[in-house]
């Protein structure tokens, strides 16, 4: 019996044009990487936690492994202070006359909830990166986020006691979520508080981070995001301590990168920090 000719010769062409196009494939940590960047990029911030924790754990010593840790810790000290500013409107809305309380309350707690969780992941993130941090300046890439001045009008609904529904709400979480990115990214780059500037810097490329930045910076953040402990917020001193704790080691090791390459702004800010942080502990006993 005679067999078709043509359709093996087809098959054989699809495939051949099949592989060509498939390329060679990415290592697992730069694929993760790069998918991270394009959930970032959309705001999918919660894909975008899952993939930098893919690539990290698939190469933790590679360049991609140690791009993902930086943005994962810039990610999640994010994603606690905007979580923070969420419960901080729901707090001023309980208390106006024409607020649904026990609702307002319940979403308080709730977003107050996610920033201690969120803010414990950063500082202990932060703390297994201590003993990596060096001289040298940790690059990374990645597309800055889309930020708007001044307050999300669902927020100021909600500071005013108006209740809105879980659409417009989730909306102004990322609205708050991606200014609270935009000025992590920013001030751990050198900027600042100016997201203009943080702005350009990555719209220029890869941006090298100075790792006495880093830890000054994200030790800043962590200590204003601490504040849902206080009284006015959770009121949990052991919490408050702890927070009080990890910025002190961690300006310890801020202490040791400055000594051997000085800055004085750099110390300035440490020194007032510190004592700022140490006043704290010994007021709690810590």
């Amino acid at each position: 019996m005679k067999h078709p000719f043509w359709p093996f010769v087809a098959m054989a062409v699809s495939l051949f044009f099949v592989a060509c196009q498939s390329g060679p494939t990415k290592p697992p940590s730069e694929q993760f990487l790069s998918d991270a960047r394009n959930n970032l990029k959309s705001s999918d911030f919660s894909a975008a936690l899952t993939n930098l924790e893919g690539a990290m754990k698939a190469a933790p010593d590679e360049p991609a492994g140690q791009q993902a840790a930086v943005l994962r810790v810039a990610l999640v000290t994010a994603l606690a202070d905007a979580s923070k500013q969420m419960a901080e409107a729901y707090t001023a809305g309980s208390k106006q006359p024409a607020a649904r309380a026990g609702a307002f309350g319940r979403m308080r707690n709730d977003y107050y909830g996610i920033a201690r969780t969120r803010l414990m992941d950063a500082m202990q993130s932060v703390m297994n990166q201590r003993g990596k941090l060096g001289g040298n300046t940790m690059p990374i890439e990645v597309t800055f986020p889309g930020f708007t001045g001044g307050t999300d009008p669902a927020v100021t609904k909600v500071k005013n006691g108006q209740w809105i529904e879980d659409p417009e709400r989730v909306g102004a979480e990322v609205v708050a979520d991606r200014n609270s990115l935009a000025k992590v990214l920013s001030a751990m780059a050198g900027a600042g508080q100016d997201v203009n500037k943080g702005e350009q810097m990555f719209n220029s490329g890869k941006v090298e981070i100075d790792p006495r930045v880093y830890l000054l910076e994200l030790s800043d953040n962590f200590l204003q995001t601490g504040g849902i402990f206080e009284v006015r917020g959770l009121n949990e001193v052991d919490h408050l301590r702890t927070v009080n704790q990890v910025v002190k080691g961690n300006l310890d090791v801020l202490d040791k990168l400055l000594a051997a390459k000085p800055d004085k702004d750099l110390e300035t800010r440490e020194k007032k920090m510190k004592d700022d942080v140490e006043k704290t502990l010994r007021k709690l006993g810590g």
